[in-house]
């Protein structure tokens, strides 16, 4: 079976087909809610921090984030030490609900890991969550994953248990971590359900907040567990049919498949402003999209030419950040609410897929006459970039995993 989600929200929409998730009912689609970590539906904290304070704090998580996704994915994966992500530097929460009858299920979501977990009864060692904590023995739809089964094989860190029951031990990138038994069990979202492989876990522990565990949305998940990507605060993601990416506008560009397989890569060609074009490195897959980053990341080369140009054409006064995070920043005499005075930064990926970035996308206003290009530079031992939600603001983005293929549609939300 294929099916087809995209994802609706205020800034960014986002599109994925998949397989190998069983679709119990709602042929026609099923939404849920999508929701920043720093809104007020958030269970995570409530905070009074201003909107400029929310910003930083956001960027900063970035910064932690791109860190381990950059040195991941510069040694393939393959180091033990290499853990995945820490789900909670990612930026948006999923509402499902899980079991039968359905238990209200609020999860980190994380693009950065593969498994789909959350926190069971009996605890050895549980930490507060906003919602009851799961019992699998008050599911009628619950049923272990035998430990001598390929979907047991398919989970990194699993393990053969008592009474022949597969175990795993996941271990994120700050040493946060779950440990249960998987188990086969139906998600419900809205009034549609799907059969997929989750994580009980029984002893957790680190940096969830009140989350009850975390959604892998991580492309290496086999089968995947709920095959979505997320964006912004108060959204929704919707699955069916009519989740198509098509029509005037629409580019694409090959998804490459390479080591970890977690990551959702693609080759960035170029970047244009105005008449100047600036080269990326040959290598396929050089970037990664990841929606759970807010910045987006540039090789340092290629970063510097995308200053040299905006500093020919920028005609504002360039200012410092008084919170000495910003490398290029404006005065008012640009603005990125009605795009004056920025131009138009075009990321040419291979395929011929042409994205132009407007405003929004690229800079944001950081403090009272104080706009910051929002672009930043990787380490320059980096050979990787990332491509982050900013970025993708006011877009339609499908995800063919089929396919093999990223396509971007502009698209005005609201």
């Amino acid at each position: 079976m294929v099916a087809t989600i995209s994802i609706f929200f205020h800034l960014i929409l986002l599109l994925i087909s998949f397989s190998q998730t069983t679709i119990i009912n709602g042929d026609n689609g099923f939404t849920t809610s999508l929701f920043h970590r720093d809104s007020l539906l958030s269970p995570l904290e409530f905070s009074s921090l201003s909107h400029y304070d929310r910003l930083t704090n956001a960027f900063r998580r970035s910064l932690s984030r791109s860190a381990t996704l950059l040195n991941r994915a510069a040694t393939n994966g393959a180091l033990d030490l290499q853990a995945p992500l820490t789900p909670g530097s990612g930026e948006y929460l999923m509402s499902v609900s899980i079991g039968t009858p359905p238990v209200d299920y609020i999860g980190m979501a994380d693009t950065g890991s593969d498994l789909m977990w959350a926190q069971c009864l009996p605890c050895l060692k549980c930490y507060k969550q906003s919602r009851p904590i799961f019992d699998p023995l008050k599911s009628t739809s619950f049923s272990h994953v035998p430990c001598n089964s390929q979907n047991c094989k398919a989970i990194d860190d699993s393990h053969c248990g008592a009474q022949g029951v597969c175990d795993y031990s996941y271990t994120y990138g700050d040493r946060t971590y779950s440990k249960g038994d998987l188990g086969f069990e139906k998600i419900t979202i809205g009034s549609s359900s799907v059969k997929s492989v989750i994580g009980c876990g029984h002893e957790s522990g680190g940096g969830f907040g009140f989350a009850s565990g975390v959604i892998g949305l991580g492309g290496g998940a086999n089968p995947p567990v709920l095959p979505t990507l997320l964006s912004h605060a108060n959204g929704k993601i919707n699955f069916g049919q009519n989740a198509v990416v098509s029509g005037p506008g629409v580019v694409s560009t090959p998804l490459i498949s390479k080591n970890p397989v977690t990551y959702y890569y693609v080759t960035l060609e170029a970047i244009s402003i105005g008449n100047e074009r600036h080269m990326a490195s040959a290598k396929q897959g050089n970037v990664i999209i990841d929606s759970g980053t807010t910045l987006s990341f540039l090789p340092k080369e290629l970063y510097d030419g995308v200053v040299s140009s905006l500093l020919k054409v920028v005609k504002a006064k360039r200012v410092k950040d008084p919170g000495n995070f910003w490398d290029l920043c404006f005065d008012d005499g640009i603005n990125v609410a009605t795009s004056s005075g920025i131009p138009i930064i075009t990321a040419q990926f291979s395929g011929g897929a042409n994205v132009n970035l407007l405003p929004v996308n690229t800079f944001q206003k950081v403090a009272n006459n104080v706009n910051c290009l929002t672009l930043t530079p990787a380490s320059p031992t980096d050979e990787f970039g990332i491509i982050g939600n900013l970025a993708l603001a006011n877009f339609l983005i499908g995800y063919d995993l089929e396919a093999k293929r990223l396509s971007f549609k502009p698209t005005v939300c609201t």
